[in-house]
């Protein structure tokens, strides 16, 4: 959409109307109306917003909380009470009401039934035989017209559908911008989750206790990603090796599973196994080798040796129990259970969904994170999607891999892990133990059982009786993750890193450190804080880590986990105490000899150089009174890392000093306050509180969003609550305000954080939703902070709004939607607060607050108006910004005074209006706008609607749609309620301002306007549906009501008819209503009142009777299928539930021009919701399906876009079959490629058959409901116009659309009611109907006749029954129905010529049931009536036994179109029903896609129609006859059999459809030429359109001049871009033998196949039909050409013999046919050759090769009307040797000539022809030709002339060779220079080898030898052979 370019002003009705003042006269009308149900729907309910406050879910069984009894600081305080608080909601109860996502559908009666099918068996074709059908009753019987309509009425209104949107299929784009999601819950963040489930541990001999320890680590990141998981998986004879060391054993420790949460998956992640056992004296390997040594199954030494070391292992245990050593480790790689194809699949799809669709490798980052999509609750279902497509695996580690001593730190680790993935055969390098650890690894599901989070607390479902936990492992992202706090978490991780002694004593090898937390100095401060390890207790004291032994420099790989207190004082911290561990036992030595101590304080501070700490020295104990020593003199020894995972301490400067100042100001504290290395005074406070707001925005995002929900709420606080400090006051409102924009513009920048479809924020709009509510007063009063002056949040946000500049307010108005909402939710609350709900709206709030409003959305406005006039990247803010505005007014309306807010919306209407000049992006800015206003739940009550049914005051301006010529006030006034006028705009504001941008969207011509318009009618569709669907509206009075309110849409509608999607495909004047007359001359002239009229002008319309589609609309461009469709849905809705009677009223005072457009909607109304059938759940057969009908569709769309009679034909070729079956797909059904959702196809594949059976079903109710509102409104029409105002062609609208309805596929139900109605149009207006309306009235027989071959009896039963009266009513007008009998076998014909499941059966018992309401007619019988009922049903009866005969070559196309063929020329006195068997073949042709035959069908039909008319009246420009279709087809001529002799045309019946007239001529030649044209025969459309052009000059149609000649320009201009391009037929000679073939055999046929079909082809296809019929060993094809021997042949078995064959001309002929065109059109001899020596074999030397050339002629000349005719004429002619190299040489010689003057030159062409004539390889061809028939004169002299001509040909050969050479030498590169000068030399080589033969010459030669007689033919190709010499060659 070009936004800059200016478009058309606006329509003068387009300003918005000065709003009702909707308070008072709500509560002024509400008062006088005593209706109950008025009384409900008036106002908004009392508890319309509520607010709710809702419990947070929680994952454990108790909520994770602080240790009790301790005083908690207020930041602590102000943390937990966030993560418990209860989440404050704003619901609104009725918005569940307003949907406008598909309703789920309520039981459905089935209407589209089967029932009443049967087999006939009989096939015997007496009538008389057969059981009739049940009769009607009454049809014979006298009632009046009235008590006939009023007895159809009652049965249409019975079991009808309430609901019309129940059935209607949800809209291909839901609309997404008028739905706000909900956002996800916050909630606590869990990654993609794996279940490890530890099994056993066993090593080939089992001598210690050993304990297992795992955790993920990420090498590619070169990080650990998780903490540590413990496990014990020892005997409990090993177990008791420590009991010493074990005082208590929880059940916490001992888990065996562990579920790690992984949020970055990757290939790069690995699971590493670390196995410690107790220590031991000895390094690790020595401790090691018994285990890669020894076996305990090998006995002998090998056993006393294991139980010598289980015995030292038990000592060791019993001494050193609570020391560990390394041992052995393991890796397993993760790479198999994530699935990154999935993820990389899945991440795409959420950026679309998020809206991200340029997405950066940010926002992929995020979308991997599924908790964090805050915006999309469906994704967030399954977090496990990564994870989730592995099966549970169990895997079994065979070799660990020993722990080497001085390689135990993670960088040793990562580097290992490196090298392991990067090479297989590192393992080979390493030492191994052998061994045995089996884990099962699964994704771990979302609710688990019995599991214990990473603090131990208890995860629901917990039972009780279970004893080993599963436990949670606390992740370690990669990167950060941005999902804000929301459970106490408080927890630190320490890492001792490494320890230098290298220079301590001696003593200080097996060193351990025991690491404490403390409270204080003293050691019973201890505090059992840490995590205990597996089988042990929950929390210890202390911690070792493990003993590297004799290593003074040891590295750490332990992890200790501490849950840190909630209060950390000064007191409390980290105590590390350095041991010497003596491992050998010594007399009165002690096991610990301590080494030192380390302190850190325990608060974590934020992260520096990666959390790593390093303690300058290790000191001596700080209580000692002694000086303090110091080790190394302050240098560094010990490196140890402390990791914080806490959701209270901030890790964040920034943070930390706004948090303290913020709670500085909330309770009593001592100045100065100590913040970090700060000093901050009372004075300083203010200053320092305010550089702390500014600076919050310079945090790090991370901590920044972890800490959001706190931040906003401080901020708050902020705003409202100015503080007096140091006794002056301090107002932080601007500076908190501009704190939040800053955040807020922050998290909108970031890449990595999420966005929904509006593109808001999902951590903010999350925060809006759940977390926000208005700030409390602080009742504890500080000394410092005195409270004053508390203002309103709604107030203070809304003024720092409006003040805002610069940047600021930039960032308010770009991301506006958060400060709408915040808005909106405190206001919510102030009102709930105050309890304000009961006063007057008005009064809610003040009127500053209002203004402040006002100017907020005139700044907004203006704001958007200005991105959109900027350059085209602005667009998108644009948008969002004015859906923000949308959703913030919406809001507003449940608020504040709904006038004021009515105000705010006319004046963005008009501001917009006035800035914008582009028309399609102003209404689609105000439509976008709209359609969230109009989603208003209460948006009815909004419209004032119950007031619709009040007198409403004349329309001051009547629009198009509103009446003319109304006299009377009371027609007025209901004219005026289908008027979009000035009051209804004011009294309905929203409905108005909706309608108005429907209306100026579709009366625009503007670029892009058609996304605006499907947008504008999508809008009015997605209200009606919801209106239809709302549990409130169920009542028929609250519908009416609505309906009412809705009633101006049907005038738009009507003006916006030439807009819609024409489905009947029939855009002429005849695809509706009108007459081939009529529409003549509408296309002449307009009639100048029909102009006057729409123009507006109220006089002069009731003259004109002209057919509603021929006026001169403006022309606009077409609205597509689906949007047509939702507006047709809406219109039917309307007509549905509007009260009858004024419809009624309305009806009856329309004009019949008015009248004629509804009419003009019906019928398209109809062919828009025909039933489909039940679509196949077969994708590839669908796609074949359409794809074989797409020609036809294309071709059928281009036939028809003139006017004429064309339309009507093509309606006519075009019979629907099966409507009451309902068939899945059938062939006739009108339902087009565009028209259905392209998605159908693919969405049925993940459809179950219950599923495509329901959406059947519900698809046949609806096209039963929108048919019979379709036919009730016709009845209205029927029954409001009187039967003078029926001359007005209005009948024939009816009719026109009763029929097309007949047409289509419908139910039962249906047909029922509608074949009431036609029998009471027939007994109403039956004189009308067979004078005027006769065309109508043979499309009527041919439906209905169609329906009496239904299998549905009570359908068959209702068509006979209408048949007989259509019958009997056209006798009584007229005592004579030859032309409805004519008609009616017509019908028939057509019929059984297209109908592919067209059944006989059925027809003959509906004629014998016709029979029998003849014989039964009592009051018939003294009238012929019965006798020629009986004349006609013989003649139907004649048909159907063609028919019979059609059926059994159904499979044999050629068979079938002979039959169909032979039953046209069985009509050659039958006018009519010749050409109606010429339209079946031409339909079935097309069907086969032979386009030329099926355009030759049509000539001839054209050229039956020209001998009609050339008898009939004599006019210079008309064709005499079929003589002058020569030059199109020679063939044609056979249609002048029909002459004065055979029959007249005056008489009654004969040539009396509507082809036999000048347009009908003509609209049969336009579709012949259309049909040329597909078949590529552009020549031939030339022919055609001189035939034509004649007649268009005599009527002076221009503008199908226009059109005619448009139309020969682009066949011209295929002709020259084609040309030699075009591949016509290919031909066959096709001959049958055998006794089987019946009538064929030793028949021979010329059969034309598709171009480039080869003879395998044909022959397959031959060989498998017949195959078929006698069966496969029965047929045979014979493989050559030679003719055929009977006697040889077997008598049982069928021969088919197939030869390709060539188009074959004289000589003479070839002067005429010069283009390649003329030498592939008008056929009718081909030719084949046979080659054979004389002694029987095929092939043989030069001399002795015999060539047979066989001419056929053929019966007809193809094209023709089939695409096989019969060979008449057979003709040989034998060639002598000679004779074939002569033109053998000749074919060179031209071959050569071709190549070389081809233009442009082609040298590769030239080349190859060259090579293949002198080519050294090829130097044989030629030059053997001439050496055995040019070395030596023949002694025969017959052959002298032979000899001569040979060596001329040579002669010419090698002069061609010549110049060919010199061309190639002109055209070659320089790199194929030496190729030329090979093929020089071979040319002159053959030259002189062919010399002396060329140059000898026959004196002889010119004396005569034969005597030539003058009468033999002497011209065969380019020889001059006589036939007898031929004969006589044979016996040399």
């Amino acid at each position: 959409m070009c936004l800059n370019q200016p478009s058309l002003p606006p329509p003068p009705f387009y300003d918005a109307v000065e709003p009702v003042d909707f308070e008072g006269f709500l509560m002024t009308q509400l008062n006088n109306l005593n209706s109950e149900s008025v009384q409900e729907l008036g106002d908004f309910p009392e508890d319309d917003l509520d607010i709710v406050f809702t419990p947070k879910e929680c994952r454990t069984l108790q909520p994770s909380l602080p240790e009790e009894g301790v005083e908690l600081d207020p930041h602590v305080r102000d943390c937990v009470q966030t993560y418990i608080r209860e989440w404050l909601i704003v619901n609104r109860k009725f918005q569940s009401c307003v949907s406008f996502q598909q309703a789920a559908p309520r039981p459905l009666n089935v209407l589209c039934d089967e029932t009443g099918r049967t087999t006939l068996t009989s096939c015997d074709f007496n009538l008389r035989s057969l059981q009739p059908d049940p009769r009607l009753e009454n049809l014979l019987q006298h009632v009046s017209v009235e008590d006939f309509e009023r007895q159809n009425e009652e049965a249409r209104r019975a079991n009808r559908h309430a609901e019309l949107f129940a059935l209607y299929p949800t809209m291909d784009e839901v609309s997404s911008e008028t739905i706000r999601p909900v956002p996800d819950c916050p909630k606590e963040h869990l990654g993609n989750r794996i279940l490890v489930k530890l099994q056993t541990l066993k090593f080939d001999i089992e001598i210690e206790p050993l304990f297992a320890c795992i955790a993920l680590y990420d090498i590619k990141e070169r990080k650990k990603i998780s903490e540590n998981f413990h496990c014990d998986l020892n005997s409990e004879q090993f177990k008791g090796f420590l009991r010493s060391h074990t005082p208590c054993i929880d059940s916490s420790s001992q888990a065996r599973s562990a579920v790690f949460s992984v949020t970055y998956p990757s290939s790069d992640i690995y699971l590493v196994v670390k196995i410690e056992k107790v220590l031991q004296q000895g390094e690790i390997g020595d401790c090691a080798e018994p285990y890669m040594v020894l076996k305990e199954s090998e006995g002998g030494k090998s056993k006393e040796k294991v139980e010598k070391l289980k015995a030292q292992a038990e000592f060791f245990c019993q001494r050193l129990g609570k020391y560990r050593m390394p041992f052995a480790w393991a890796p397993i790689s993760l790479t198999n259970f994530f699935n990154f194809s999935t993820l990389e699949r899945e991440m795409s799809e959420t950026e679309s969904l998020n809206g991200n669709r340029k997405g950066t490798t940010g926002d992929r980052r995020m979308m991997m994170l599924p908790g964090r999509r805050l915006s999309e609750r469906s994704l967030n279902s399954e977090d496990n999607y990564a994870v989730s497509n592995f099966k549970a695996t169990t895997l079994t580690v065979n070799t660990f891999i020993k722990q080497e001593g001085d390689r135990l730190s993670d960088e040793d680790l990562f580097k290992f892990l490196t090298d392991y993935k990067r090479s297989s055969s590192l393992q080979r390098r390493v030492k191994s133990i052998p061994g045995s650890l089996k884990l099962e690894i699964s994704p771990a599901s979302e609710v688990l059982s019995c599991c214990l989070t990473p603090e131990l607390l208890q995860v629901k479902p917990f039972p009780e009786n279970r004893s080993r936990p599963q436990k949670e492992i606390l992740e370690f992202p990669v990167r950060e993750v941005y999902v804000p706090h929301t459970v106490y978490r408080n927890l630190l991780y320490v890492y001792p890193q490494r320890l230098n002694f290298a220079n301590r004593l001696a003593s200080a090898r097996n060193i351990t450190i025991k690491i404490q937390f403390m409270c204080g100095e003293d050691a019973t401060c201890a505090m059992p804080i840490i995590f205990g390890k597996s089988s042990g207790p929950e929390f210890l004291q202390e911690m070792y880590t493990a003993v590297t032994y004799h290593n003074k420099s040891p590295d750490f790989y332990e992890e200790v986990k501490i849950k840190l207190p909630a209060k950390l004082t000064e007191k409390h911290h980290l105590l590390f105490t350095f041991y010497h561990i003596s491992c050998q036992p010594k007399q009165g030595a002690c096991v610990e000899t301590l080494l030192g101590y380390s302190c850190q304080a325990a608060r974590p501070q934020p992260p520096q150089a990666d959390h790593l700490v390093v303690l300058s020295s290790t000191q001596k104990v700080p209580s000692q009174s002694p000086p303090i020593k110091w080790v190394e003199g302050h240098k560094g020894v010990f490196n140890v890392e402390v990791q914080a995972v806490s959701s209270i301490h901030t890790q964040d400067n920034h943070l930390e000093k706004f948090f303290t100042l913020c709670h500085s100001l909330e309770s009593q504290v001592t100045f100065p306050i100590r913040l970090m290395d700060q000093k901050i005074t009372e004075a300083d406070l203010e200053h320092q509180l305010k550089l702390s707001i500014i600076c919050l925005n310079s945090s790090r995002l991370e901590p920044l969003v972890l800490f959001l929900h706190l931040v906003l709420e401080k901020l708050s606080q902020l705003a409202v609550q100015p503080m007096v400090i140091a006794g002056q006051t301090a107002n932080f409102s601007q500076f908190a305000f501009e704190s939040v924009v800053a955040i807020v513009n922050s998290l909108h920048n970031s890449k990595d954080l999420s966005k929904d479809q509006h593109g808001r924020n999902c951590l903010l709009a999350s925060y809006v939703y759940y977390v926000f509510r208005l700030p409390e007063p602080q009742r504890d009063i500080a000394r410092i902070g005195i409270l004053v002056a508390y203002s309103h949040f709604h107030e203070e946000l809304a003024l720092q709004m409006v003040v805002s500049t610069g940047m600021v307010r930039e960032t308010v108005f770009k991301y506006a939607w958060f400060f709408f909402e915040l808005l909106i939710k405190s206001m919510a609350q102030y009102v709930h607060n105050m309890d304000k709900q009961d006063p007057p709206r008005r009064s809610r709030f003040s009127d500053r607050f209002k203004d402040d409003i006002t100017t907020i959305v005139n700044v907004v406005t203006s704001e958007i108006a200005a991105l959109l006039v900027k350059a085209q990247k602005e667009t998108e803010q644009a948008e969002k910004i004015n859906i923000s505005l949308a959703f913030f007014l919406y809001d507003l309306l449940s608020l504040m005074d709904r006038g004021f807010v009515f105000n705010l919306i006319r004046h963005y209407c008009n501001q917009l209006s006035n800035k914008l000049n582009t028309l399609p992006t102003l209404i689609s800015m105000r439509l976008e706008f709209l359609r969230i206003l109009c989603s208003h739940e209460h948006y009815l009550n909004l419209n004032l609607f119950f007031m619709t049914s009040v007198s409403a005051p004349a329309s001051p301006s009547p629009s198009l749609s509103s009446q003319v010529g109304i006299t009377h006030f009371q027609d007025q006034k209901i004219a005026s309620m289908f008027d979009l006028s000035a009051d209804y705009r004011q009294q309905h504001f929203l409905a108005g301002l909706l309608f108005t941008e429907l209306a100026a969207a579709l009366d625009t011509e503007a670029e892009g306007i058609g996304k605006v318009q499907r947008k504008a009618i999508s809008a009015v569709h997605s209200l009606l549906s919801s209106h239809d669907l709302d549990q409130r509206c169920l009542k028929p009075e609250v519908k009416v009501k609505i309906a009412a309110l809705y009633l101006p849409l049907v005038g738009i509608i009507l003006d916006a008819l030439p807009q819609l999607f024409d489905f009947t495909e029939a855009r002429s004047g005849k695809g509706r209503t009108g007459s081939p007359d009529e529409d003549q001359e509408s296309t002449n002239s307009i009639n100048q009142s029909i102009a006057w009229a729409i123009a507006g002008n109220q006089f002069n319309l009731r003259t004109s009777g002209a057919p509603l589609s021929s006026l001169p609309y403006k022309q606009y461009n077409t609205l597509s299928p689906d949007t047509t469709r939702n507006l047709l849905i809406c219109f039917l809705w309307i007509m549905k539930n509007a009260e009858q009677s004024l419809i009624q009223k309305w009806i009856a005072d329309l004009p019949s021009m008015q009248l004629n457009r509804i009419l003009d909607l019906l019928f398209i109304c109809v062919s828009c919701f025909e039933y489909k059938g039940k679509q196949s759940s077969d994708k590839v057969s669908t796609q074949v399906l359409q794809k074989s009908r797409d020609v036809k569709a294309r071709l059928e769309e281009a036939l028809l876009r003139g006017e004429g009679a064309r339309g009507e034909m093509m309606k006519r070729c075009r019979t629907p079959a099966g409507n009451d079956r309902f068939p899945g797909l059938n062939e006739n059904l009108r339902w087009r490629k565009e028209q259905t959702q392209w998605r159908q196809a693919n969405e049925r594949l993940d459809k179950t058959k219950a599923e495509l059976d329901q959406e059947a079903l519900i698809s046949g109710n609806l096209a039963t409901e929108a048919n019979l509102i379709i036919l009730d409104m016709q009845e209205n029409i029927i029954q409001a116009t009187s039967a003078v105002d029926c001359k007005d062609n209005l009948l024939g609208g009816v009719l026109k659309v009763l029929v097309n309805s007949l047409s289509c596929d419908q139910s039962t139900t249906y047909l029922t009611h509608c074949f009431a109605t036609l029998r009471a149009l027939i007994a109403k207006f039956g004189d009308l109907l067979f004078e005027e309306e006769m065309e109508q009235c043979a499309d009527l027989c041919q439906r209905v006749l169609h329906h009496c071959s239904s299998s549905i009896d009570i359908t068959r039963i209702q068509a006979c029954a209408t048949l007989y009266l259509l019958m009997r009513h056209s006798f009584s007008s007229i005592s004579n129905f030859a032309r409805v009998k004519m008609q009616v076998t017509m019908s028939l014909a057509s019929l059984v010529g297209k109908s592919s499941d067209f059944n006989e059966e059925y027809l003959r018992r509906s004629l014998r049931t016709i029979l029998a309401y003849a014989e039964e007619d009592m009051d018939m019988q003294p009238t012929l009536f019965p006798v020629q009922v009986k004349e006609l049903l013989r003649n139907l009866n004649s048909i159907l036994s063609d028919t019979v005969k059609m059926r059994e070559f159904q499979e044999d196309p050629e068979m079938l179109m002979d039959l169909m063929y032979r039953i046209a020329k069985g009509y050659q006195t039958s006018p009519d029903l010749r050409l109606t068997w010429l339209q079946n073949m031409a339909e079935k042709h097309a069907k086969k896609k032979c386009y030329t035959e099926a355009a030759m069908c049509l000539v001839h039909a054209a050229a039956l129609v020209a001998e009609y008319l050339s008898m009939l009246e004599d006019h210079k420009y008309l064709p005499v006859g079929s003589v002058s279709f020569q030059n199109i087809s020679s063939n044609v001529l056979e249609e002048s059999a029909v002459s004065d002799d055979i029959l007249s045309p005056d008489e009654d019946g004969i040539c009396s459809g509507r082809y036999f007239s000048e347009s009908g001529l003509v609209g049969l030649l336009e579709q012949a030429a259309e049909l040329f044209s597909t078949g590529g025969l552009y020549e031939t459309v030339n022919e055609v359109y001189k035939i034509v052009i004649p007649i268009l000059e005599a009527h002076r149609d221009f503008r199908k001049l226009t059109s005619t000649h448009s139309k020969l320009q682009k066949a011209f201009d295929s002709i020259i871009n084609k040309g030699q391009k075009r591949m016509f037929g290919t031909y066959f000679r096709v001959g049958f033998y055998g006794s089987k073939f019946g009538d064929l055999d030793e028949q021979e046929f010329v059969y034309k196949e598709p171009a480039i079909t080869k003879l395998p082809e044909i022959s397959h296809r031959l060989e498998g039909f017949y195959g078929q019929c006698f069966g496969e060993d029965a047929v045979e094809v014979i493989k050559d050409s030679t003719p055929v021997d009977r006697s040889k042949l077997h008598p049982n078995k069928a021969y088919i013999q197939i030869t390709f064959v060539e188009p074959y001309f004289d000589e003479y002929e070839m002067k005429d046919r010069v283009t390649y065109f003329e030498k592939n059109f008008s056929l009718r001899r081909f030719m084949y050759t046979t080659p054979f020596t004389l002694d029987g074999r095929p092939r043989g030397d030069l001399s002795e090769q015999y060539k047979r050339n066989t001419i056929l002629t053929t019966m007809h000349a193809f094209p023709y009307v089939k695409t096989r005719i019969n060979v008449i004429q057979k003709e040989e002619f034998i060639l002598t040797p000679i004779e074939v190299a002569i033109e053998d040489m000749q074919k060179k010689t031209l071959e050569l000539a071709v190549a070389t003057n081809q233009e442009p030159p082609d040298a590769k062409m030239l080349q190859m022809v060259l090579q293949g004539s002198v080519g050294a390889t090829v130097n044989q061809g030629p030059l053997e030709v001439a050496q055995v028939f040019l070395a030596e004169i023949p002694a025969d002299p017959k052959l002298y002339r032979h000899h001569n001509k040979l060596r001329l040909c040579f002669k010419e050969f090698i002069m061609r060779c010549g110049e060919a050479v010199e061309k190639n030498k002109r055209l070659i590169t320089t790199d194929q220079r030496e190729y030329q000068l090979e093929l020089k030399k071979n040319y002159n080589k053959l030259k002189e080898n062919l010399r002396p033969m060329i140059e000898r010459k026959i004196p002889e030669l010119y004396k005569p030898i034969v005597k030539v007689h003058s009468t033999t033919r002497d011209s065969f190709r380019n020889s001059s052979f006589k036939k007898y010499e031929a004969n006589s060659s044979q016996n040399i």
